[in-house]
């Protein structure tokens, strides 16, 4: 009897079992309620994670139909509000695409199911007639970019203008999680220029290169002095017309072709300056009162500008300055490292020796780089033989190229180089040239970058004394490879950020730029004489600090008086800057 009974007790709660099962598969609809969706989801085509919302009656999972485009990346969950989190690829074919999403929830005999969609990856948008430039471009690109491994995931349009298709690889890498930061200056938190760039003389963008034309002023600045407005003259191009006419920094324009300026024109005006023919009224402005706080402005003359073409030099001034102790320093104002001039340079640092310098101030606040041969051949003339064949900057590539073998190195006095494997003869004449220096004066500003920023770093490096004077620099610690081709009769210089630049230490953080050994900004300054002189602000921070060894505050030598800016600088005109290397056909 036990036995029956135990065999009819099983059996009912089988039968009841089997009832509730019964009873469960009968639930109607698909359990998945308050969906944040609509039966159709459409994707960015370069890519996304999609968030959706949703409310589940029960244990649920989904999956997708395209998971190796379309991955869904909360793939279970459980009864009531759940998240639904799903991978979009980018769409690099010129096709539409669909996936289908399925929601099971447990016991609901019907599943929830939706589309996702993307649009062709594709479009064409231009006239196509860089297509061939853009093919280069994206080549370089995804072969040397610093961060190229997200290059190769974009949608791209080869159709546009090369800037606009350029900007685009730009962009999209910088939608990745801002993976590119370091390729580009910044106002703030906002990105004002990327570094990586496209030179031509197409029609899509002006002409760059050594010749410029114009009336040789480097940097004019609005100014209202409170007793006259008009346009301070701060630095002047040797060799310009400007220069040629005997007008000098410091000078002060008031009137241009018999017109005063004013508030209401200083705009427009100060740019005509630069380029047109027009005639100026220049002053001298000395100051009195009690605090030297009063302008005191006498004309000097009107002179007429006429534009020219000239080659800008890079070595704007270059002098041997003997302090009031008899200490000799040198004093160099560099504009831009550029290879044309580097035999000029050792000419220069000849005067040097033989005038028997004890330091050297190198003025570097207007210089935002140029090519990583002529830093090293400035390097080199500087630290001397006693560091030759020492890392002054070597290069860290991307990891694609890295793996293969691919490095750069610069060395005090030796002369092959990653872009001159036979050797670049200069830096090893360079050393016949040198003055085997144990510190240096370097006055800096945030336009001084890149190879400015290699002399720093890479002495430093080599345990030579650095002394900053004025304000941070521009922390440019990113450099470009520079390729150049020819189409339709244009000539394309492209220059990808494609390395690091470490120092022998391994020292390549410096983003935010370098901190001022003597924070002095002469930006608000009227400047009280020429450059190298005990009149110019920074100067004569620096050769103070070299005359009495100690570091100088704000003396009274060192204060022009105060001015006031009616707007932001207008600005000016130089070469290319950056830390570049540059094969060349």
């Amino acid at each position: 009897m036990k036995s029956i009974f135990r065999i009819l007790t099983i059996a009912a709660a089988l039968l009841l079992a089997l009832g509730c099962k019964e009873d469960q598969l009968q639930l109607e609809g698909t359990g998945v309620t308050n969906t944040s969706w609509a039966s159709n989801v459409a994707a960015d085509e370069e890519g996304e994670v999609l968030s959706l919302t949703f409310t589940s009656a029960g244990k649920w999972t989904a999956e997708s139909s395209e998971p190796e485009w379309c991955e869904v990346l909360t793939g279970n969950g459980v009864k009531g509000e759940a998240a639904l989190r799903i991978n979009v690829a980018n769409n690099t074919s010129t096709s539409s695409r669909t996936a289908r999403i399925t929601i099971s929830v447990e016991n609901y005999p019907i599943a929830e199911t939706f589309e996702i969609s993307q649009s062709e990856g594709v479009t064409e948008q231009g006239d196509g007639r860089y297509r061939e430039i853009n093919e280069w471009v994206y080549e370089k690109m995804a072969s040397h970019y610093l961060w190229n491994e997200p290059v190769k995931t974009l949608a791209l349009d080869y159709s546009i203008g090369y800037q606009a298709f350029l900007k685009s690889i730009l962009d999209g890498v910088g939608k990745q999680n801002d993976i590119n930061h370091d390729d580009g200056a910044y106002n703030q938190d906002f990105r004002t220029e990327y570094y990586t760039q496209i030179i031509s003389s197409a029609p899509e963008t002006k002409a760059v290169g050594q010749q410029t034309r114009g009336n040789g002023f480097y940097l004019l600045r609005p100014v209202n002095l409170g007793t006259a407005i008009g346009v301070l003259i701060e630095a002047v191009i040797p060799g310009g017309p400007a220069d040629k006419l005997g007008i000098k920094r410091g000078d002060f324009i008031t009137e241009v072709n018999g017109i005063s300026i004013t508030m209401d024109n200083y705009r427009s005006v100060t740019s005509k300056i630069y380029t047109d023919a027009l005639s100026v009224l220049t002053n001298t402005v000395t100051w009195e009162g009690v605090h030297l706080d009063q302008a005191v402005v006498k004309p000097i003359g009107t002179f007429d500008l006429s534009p020219e073409s000239y080659i800008e030099p890079a070595i704007y001034k270059a002098e041997t300055v003997e302090l009031s102790n008899g200490k000799k320093v040198g004093y160099l104002l560099y504009m831009g490292f550029h290879a044309d001039f580097d035999y000029q340079l050792m000419d220069v640092f000849d005067k040097f020796k033989a005038d028997g310098i004890d330091d050297l101030v190198l003025d570097l606040r207007y210089n935002n780089g140029g090519e990583i041969l002529s830093s090293t051949v400035l390097a080199t003339m500087i630290a001397g033989s006693a560091h030759q064949g020492k890392t002054l900057a070597k290069l860290r590539f991307n990891e694609e190229r890295t793996k293969a073998g691919v490095s750069g190195e610069y060395r005090i006095g030796v002369k092959e180089t990653i872009e001159y494997p036979d050797g670049y003869l200069p830096i090893e004449d360079a050393l016949q040239h040198s003055i085997g220096l144990d510190r240096v004066f370097v006055i800096a500003t945030n336009t001084t970058a890149s190879a400015s920023e290699i002399i720093i770093n890479g002495l430093r490096g080599l345990d030579i004394e650095v002394n900053l004077i004025g304000t941070t620099t521009s922390g440019k610690n990113v450099g470009m490879e520079g390729f150049s081709k020819k189409y339709r009769n244009y000539d394309f210089l492209f220059y990808p950020v494609s390395f690091y630049i470490e120092n022998a230490k391994g020292f390549s953080d410096y983003p935010e730029g370098f901190e001022p050994d003597i924070y002095l900004d002469d930006s608000g300054y009227y400047p009280g004489g020429d450059f190298g002189t005990m009149g110019d602000y920074l100067c004569n921070a620096a050769f103070g600090w070299i005359r009495t060894g100690q570091k100088p505050g704000r003396t009274a030598a060192a204060a022009p008086m105060s001015i006031r800016l009616e707007h932001a600088d207008i600005p000016f005109t130089t070469r290319l800057g950056g830390s570049r290397v540059t094969y060349r056909d």
